[in-house]
């Protein structure tokens, strides 16, 4: 018998499984209330680091000001390839930082903003958006999740069978 293929596994992703996950570039899809109560959905680069999800708001995004107003938050990062693995997270969202320019103040800032440049746009054209992007304000968002959901497949979880 010939030992299973790891990119068949069906399953919840283990921790070692869910930190290489979002340490890769995909994108995430950050859900806030509006003031009047409806979702609103927005792609997102993001920062995996020390269990903590971090999101780069510009000065005078809608988002950032919903997340001022309520904190509460889900997310959604998927592959659409592959093992199909997918992370679904609810918490509250935090204004770590704000606004700041990205050659600003703030360690936080530095670890992310670093961090998205090498991950998003490894190449010169990341330097150069970097460059020329670096005194435009922005915030620093956090998303400490309370509540993390994983799943890899194709399989359905046993609780859709009962």
């Amino acid at each position: 018998m010939s030992e299973a293929n790891p990119t068949d596994r069906s399953g919840p992703l283990s921790q070692e499984e869910l930190d290489e996950f979002l340490g890769e570039a995909h994108i995430c899809r950050l859900a806030c209330l509006k003031p009047d109560g409806w979702p609103y959905v927005v792609p997102l680069w993001y920062v995996w680091h020390d269990r903590r999800i971090y999101f780069i708001g510009r000065e005078r995004s809608a988002w950032v000001s919903y997340i001022r107003n309520d904190s509460r938050a889900s997310l959604v990062i998927d592959e659409e390839i592959a093992r199909h693995r997918r992370v679904q997270m609810f918490g509250p969202a935090t204004i770590v930082e704000g606004p700041v320019a990205l050659a600003g103040r703030g360690e936080r800032w530095r670890i992310v903003g670093a961090s998205m440049a090498a991950r998003y746009m490894a190449d010169e054209r990341g330097l150069a958006y970097a460059k020329q992007t670096a005194e435009r304000p922005r915030y620093l968002i956090e998303v400490a999740p309370t509540e993390i959901t994983t799943w890899q497949g194709g399989a359905w979880h046993p609780r859709y069978y009962r």
